[in-house]
């Protein structure tokens, strides 16, 4: 049900209603309307979408606020501590000092993607996809879960890709592998393990049977 009042030369209407999703009895407001009439019609529209969603649509609160909700609510439960370090990690370190201080609903698809265009200059794709899929999914689960935004404003964005820059494959000839795999049997200046052949064995591994590193 709606109410109106008039504050100063301005109008704004109050909104009282359920949630579907937590049963609590929720308000809605807003102001800044010339008449009453104005007004009614704009809280006839939201009144219509509370009925659809079963939430007001609001996204007001800031992006800080949601994402230290999120991580406790959503996150630091249901996955693995090493992952939730790392998802913690790139809201703090990357996010938050990019999008903290903004409300949900301000946040922008155009002014995103430049975002994540600037970001390729300083980290790999593969980082970069990281950031976004921590991002992307956090935002969905504001609209799925939280139930306070309509729709992920940040979908279909684009990860600019690695851009192969040589022309041909490189490669060490002979020589110049024997020469290198004999450098990595040197002592390592300040390493604590000064005669270790750590670095031999794992660079002859690589180069005799073509495992990626993660593998070896």
């Amino acid at each position: 049900m709606a109410f109106f009042r008039k504050r100063g030369e301005k109008w704004e209407y109050r909104i009282s209603f359920v949630d579907r999703q937590t049963g609590k009895q929720k308000e809605t407001t807003k102001g800044g309307f010339k008449t009453k009439k104005e007004a009614q019609i704009a809280a006839a529209e939201a009144e219509s979408k509370i009925h659809y969603y079963g939430f007001a649509e609001n996204g007001g609160g800031s992006v800080e606020k949601f994402f230290n909700e999120w991580l406790e609510v959503y996150k630091r439960p249901n996955v693995k501590p090493i992952t939730y370090s790392v998802q913690e990690r790139n809201v703090r370190l990357n996010l938050l000092p990019r999008w903290g201080k903004y409300r949900l609903k301000d946040l922008s698809r155009n002014e995103y993607q430049k975002w994540i265009n600037e970001l390729r200059g300083h980290y790999s794709e593969g980082t970069v996809r990281r950031i976004h899929s921590i991002m992307s999914s956090a935002m969905n689960d504001a609209v799925h879960e939280f139930k306070i935004m309509r729709e992920n404003p940040i979908q279909r964005i684009k990860i600019p890709k690695e851009v192969d820059k040589q022309t041909g494959v490189q490669f060490y000839s002979r020589e110049q592998l024997e020469k290198f795999l004999d450098a990595t049997k040197e002592p390592v200046k300040h390493a604590k393990y000064q005669h270790s052949i750590q670095y031999y064995a794992l660079f002859t591994l690589l180069a005799r049977s073509g495992l990626r590193i993660g593998e070896a």
